[in-house]
């Protein structure tokens, strides 16, 4: 029998506190009525039973000395009390029923004093603690009755996996106020500002001397400065030649200038030099022969073999300390040179010295105040050009809202800014996109310099078209002063008047239709190869070359779809069949009101996908939620060509490689918000489907969920297109196309990474943004197992990365934080080397690793095909572990249920326990005791009251929530009731109403009327019956045939039916044994058995 679970032993009591007094520098006096008056210490009115202690003045207690002489109780203290140097006496009651007299503690020290009042401040908060655990009441173990099964039924099970989920947030602090700080104006590009009158926006200037005459004019002083030592000389610092030398040369020893002849220690060195050197130089000052012959005898001394012997022997022990002196010498600069630190141009020449990146520009406006950056992309023909979109949430962050904002009033009178900034002007963006709805992720088209994309939160694709917008901004529009004068007059008087023709303001050239788009938010958009064609059944062709080149996108939602669209104005395909209508009213529309009319216009609210790729399973409704998405780039190239009007920026043009059919690649990297990963691809239809949108559900590789959170990145490398980097919560991993089912190399870092880019400049460098605000710069070539360099680029979190895609003399990192803004940095020397052979270094590094970790695979299946016993050893291990942990749960669960038996059972006992005599005297006795101890220690029953107060009204606030409850308890039916009707007024069984009839008042007759009826109805029925008797055909031939004909139809998988009936069969026999049988097999195996152990037996004989 299993033992019944104990009780838990009781606690131990906790130790009562009693106040201890009797220390030194604490007496004990009894004092009187008359002197606690004189003194003010009277019980109940100066000192409470609770509050026993005051201060009382010293030069009370003295007058009282003084007055009544010895007779004074504090006349023995007299000495002591004048020795007590502080203005109050700390006195206290002393409760003693025992006696008659009212005794006091006097504390004449200081240190009696700190002592007496830090017991009371104990005691008094101990009883205040007391008194609270009396009056709060723990709340009682709720008493099960059955109703929580009902309950439990109808709460929602939850069957998908458990997220791991990460949250921070930020510790309050302090407002601090910006402080004005020095700040270089020559080393920043905004450091001068023109500041002109009638003009709003106000443009960098370079500085620039204004000479103006000025009556008073400072004279000129002309200094010198010399360069001295900038650490105090000593022993260690200074030697013998730099203190003779000062003597003989002309700037001072240190072997910075060139040595002259003439004496001193070049003289001693080179005896052989020429002396025409001498003879053109000015003469100096003569040497000091008889200073100079000790330094000279030295040296010779120091060339003999015995000093040299000594010296190595000194080196030798000394060496210790020469190697931390050295070190020293290493770090501190102890001869300084100005000369080249005074050159305003230095020595071209590129050191690289520094993996820290500069900071370049950061572009914020307050229209996007309060929202993240949701996507940044650079643009891919035009330097310096960045598209920047701002959302109210970002992937990379995690929020907790207390209440969920309103879409539909987001929708209507948010702001949805999309600005494109140049890296020239920080201080007001290029132009202002629009957009109907938030814009989730841009993308640049990569051969064609005018087009971005947007995806918008609803789902909808929008494109703009950018031709002459930003010449448009940046053109400078030439007036005369009089046209100056008067525009500025107009403007003065016209303030009224709204600007509706800003060309800084773009709007939205086309719009997706909204019943074929996503119905999720878009989150990622690819470009696809334009030397291939994607048709509408989903099969991709090669273009020819005499075939225009497509314009063919991908976009990512998080409804689990990934839609292909063709950007193409000649393959409009309209929903619904209509045309596109053209007005042969104007044959030919004026050049000028084309100039800025984009083709793309009659896409707008009819542009359609071509296809439609489902990430899901065929019959299961769950799709994968995507958040990223990585394909092949296209094979592009991109040429430099100067224009004569650059406006601070290079223009480059594409060049679009050919490719062969084996060049095509449809796999694609998918990221899901969940932390999965999934490799599909698609295959198309043969056919139409004949849905307005052909769709079909990818087919999937492999999947894998090594990542911790969501991804928020899924890139391709740029120089190894067979290579893929994920990021997702706080782990970063490597994916090759030649390995399945798991990651090439993945790495686990401390904090959360958000974001992460490869250079494109090297293949094994990439750079991941984390939540600390850190950058993490990782070359794979270097080491793969940390980063080579740490960065904090900004003191809150980084939610995205991005380089700039065109080759620069320095190239631009842009960085975006959660604070709306987006810093650009300029990149180390270090990390723009370009070499060929880095290319086939890392791919001759993932190729090892791919070598070793396909050999372990294989072996790994081979020694578990061959040993089995191993994975059914894990199993058995695992069963095992979870059948004890369900068995101590259940273990568990009945000593709790025990244990509130138990309490439940003893109150129900106390209960029902009848009050005896004996306690009854005993409870009047203690009443007796309260009254006398009330009498004794003079308490004010008022007072009592008046402290009681509080208590009593949080007695009644209990019981009139009782009673509002038992209130609530008594009308739930009625409660319930009338929150059904207000919720759900259509489950409320109204009354019928009545319903209209053409019948006359007396119903009577007519039911009379309608039953002489029919007896002649049914008389005549049953004639016609006869008459007309119906044989129905049957044949059983007939009906076995389509029995058969629908059984084949079912019996689809006939060989699963037939070993299913196997199984039956074979059960149905073994169940039919007779009972003899198996007895005789028994026998019969137990005979063989014995018979093997004695053979056994024979053979160790």
């Amino acid at each position: 029998m299993a033992e019944e679970p104990t009780a838990p032993p009781p606690k131990p009591r906790r130790k009562r506190f009693i106040p201890n007094y009797n220390v030194d520098g604490v007496h004990r006096i009894a004092i009187g009525e008359e002197t606690q008056i004189q003194i003010e210490i009277v019980m109940g009115m100066d000192i409470t039973p609770q509050c026993p202690w005051k201060l009382v003045s010293k030069d009370k207690i003295m007058e009282t000395i003084e007055v009544g002489g010895e007779l004074s109780e504090f006349f023995p203290l007299k000495a002591e009390l004048e020795a007590y140097t502080q203005n109050e006496v700390l006195m206290g009651f002393i409760e003693d029923d025992s006696n008659d007299l009212d005794e006091f503690y006097v504390c004449v020290t200081v240190e009696a004093k700190d002592h007496c009042k830090f017991q009371s401040d104990k005691f008094l908060k101990r009883q205040a603690k007391k008194l609270q655990k009396a009056v709060e009441k723990k709340p009682r173990p709720w008493t099960s009755l059955g109703s929580e099964i009902e309950i439990i039924e109808l709460i929602p099970i939850n069957t998908r996996a458990f997220l791991e989920l990460e949250i921070k947030t930020a510790f309050p602090t302090a407002y601090q106020p910006e402080k004005f700080c020095v700040r270089d104006t020559s080393s920043v590009r905004d450091g001068y500002i023109e500041l002109t009158p009638y003009r709003q926006r106000f443009n960098c200037v370079f500085q620039r001397r204004i000479d103006t005459g000025a009556q008073a004019n400072p004279p000129r002083i002309t200094r010198h400065a010399q360069t001295e030592l900038r650490y105090p000389q000593n022993v260690w610092t200074q030697s013998i030649a730099d203190a003779l030398g000062r003597g003989f040369t002309e700037t001072g020893g240190g072997g910075d200038t060139k040595r002259e002849k003439g004496g001193g220690v070049d003289e001693f060195f080179d005896d052989d030099d020429d002396d025409d050197s001498a003879d053109s130089e000015p003469e100096k000052e003569p040497i000091d022969e008889v200073a100079l012959k000790p330094y000279r005898d030295a040296i010779k001394r120091m060339r003999r073999a015995s000093y040299v012997k000594l010296m190595t022997n000194f080196m030798t022990t000394k060496d210790a300390e020469m190697d931390s002196i050295i070190t020293l010498n290493t770090v501190m600069d102890i001869y300084c040179n100005d000369y080249p630190n005074l050159v305003t141009q230095k020595a071209t020449g590129v050191v690289y010295d520094s993996m820290t990146f500069e900071d370049y520009v950061c572009f914020t406006d307050v229209r996007a105040k309060n929202k993240y950056v949701s996507c940044a992309v650079f643009h891919p023909m035009w330097t310096g050009i960045v598209a920047i979109s701002y959302a109210d949430a970002s992937p990379a962050v995690m929020n907790t809202l207390s209440t969920r904002p309103d879409p539909i009033k987001r929708a209507v009178y948010g702001l949805n800014p999309v600005m494109i900034w140049s890296h020239i002007d920080s201080l007001f963006p290029k132009l202002y996109l629009e957009a109907p709805r938030e814009v989730k992720v841009l993308s640049f088209c990569p051969f064609n310099e005018n087009i971005l994309i947007g995806g918008c939160i609803n789902g909808q694709v929008v494109v703009w078209d950018l031709t002459n917008k930003l010449e448009n901004v940046e053109k400078i529009e030439v007036l005369t002063e009089t046209r100056e004068r008067y525009r500025i007059a107009m403007n003065a008087h016209m303030g009224w008047m709204k600007r509706i023709s800003d060309k800084a303001v773009v709007p939205a050239t086309a719009l997706s239709n909204l019943m074929t788009n996503h119905y999720g938010a878009v989150t990622a958009i690819e470009w696809f190869s334009p030397n291939f064609f994607i048709s509408q059944t989903g099969f991709t062709e090669l273009l020819t070359a005499d075939q225009k080149k497509s314009s063919i996108f991908f976009t990512g939602s998080e409804d689990g779809t990934i839609l292909i669209w063709n950007l193409s104005v000649e393959n409009v395909a309209v929903f619904g069949g209509k045309k596109v209508k053209k007005s042969h009213r104007v044959a030919r529309r004026p050049s000028g009101l084309l100039v800025d009319v984009s083709p793309f216009c009659v896409l707008d609210r009819v542009f359609q996908p071509s296809y439609k790729i489902i990430l899901g399973v065929t019959g299961h409704p769950d799709t994968l939620a995507l958040q990223s998405l990585a394909m092949t780039p296209c094979p592009i190239t991109y040429t430099y060509t100067p224009k004569p009007i650059s406006r601070g920026r290079k223009y480059f043009t594409c060049s679009i490689l050919p490719q062969k059919e084996e060049d095509l690649n449809v796999v694609m990297y998918c990221g899901s918000q969940h932390g999965e990963m999934r490799r599909i691809t698609w295959e198309g239809h043969a056919f139409n489907t004949g849905e307005v949108v052909n769709s079909e559900y990818c087919v999937t590789k492999y999947r894998c969920y090594i990542h911790d959170g969501i991804i928020t990145c899924t890139k391709k490398n740029p120089f190894l297109h067979h290579i893929t980097m994920t990021v997702g919560g706080k782990i970063m991993a490597i994916w090759s196309d030649k390995l399945l089912n798991r990651p090439l190399i993945w790495k686990k870092r401390p904090h959360r990474l958000t974001d992460a880019v490869w250079s494109l400049y090297k293949p094994s460098l990439l750079f991941i943004t984390t939540d600390e605000g850190n950058m993490e710069t990782w070359d794979l070539l270097l080491r793969s197992d940390l980063p080579i360099a740490v960065q904090t680029l900004s003191g809150t979190q980084l939610t995205g990365i991005h380089v700039h895609t065109l080759p620069l003399a320095k190239n631009i990192i842009g960085v975006s934080d959660s604070n709306g803004s987006f810093q650009m940095f300029l990149d180390p020397p270090i990390f723009m080397i370009e070499n060929e052979t880095y290319k086939a270094r890392f791919d001759n590094m993932l190729s090892r690793e791919l070598n070793v970790m396909q050999s372990f695979i294989s072996w790994q299946n081979n020694w578990l095909k061959h040993n089995p016993q191993v994975l059914l050893e894990i199993k058995r291990k695992e069963g095992a572990l979870l059948l004890e942990k369900e068995e101590q749960k259940r273990k568990a669960k009945e000593a709790e249920d025990q244990r509130l038996e138990e309490e439940a059972e003893a109150r129900r006992l106390a209960k029902l326990r009848v009050i005896g005599p004996a306690e009854r005297w005993t409870m009047i006795v203690n009443k007796l005791i309260e009254r006398t101890i009330a009498v004794k220690k003079r308490i004010n029953k008022a007072e009592l009251i008046e402290q009681e107060k509080p208590l009593r009204e949080l007695e009644a606030q209990r019981l009139e929530k009782e009673r509002r409850m038992l209130e609530i308890m008594k009308n739930q039916t009625n409660i319930f009731n009338d929150t059904v009707a207000i919720l759900f007024p259509e489950a409320i069984k109204k009354p019928p109403k009545p319903a209209k009839t053409y019948l006359p008042p007396d119903k009577g007759a007519v039911k009379r009327e309608y039953i002489e009826d029919y007896e002649y109805l049914k008389e005549s029925a049953m004639r016609t019956v006869k008459e007309n008797p119906y044989h129905a055909s049957f044949s059983w031939e007939a009906t076995l045939s389509e029995g058969r004909e629908r059984r084949e139809a079912l019996n689809t998988y006939e060989e699963y039916l037939n070993v299913h009936k196997a199984r039956l069969n074979y059960e149905v026999q073994e169940l039919t044994i007779q009972p003899q049988v198996k007895k005789e097999l028994k026998k019969r195996s137990k005979e063989a058995i014995s018979t093997v152990e004695f053979s056994e037996a024979e053979t160790g004989t």
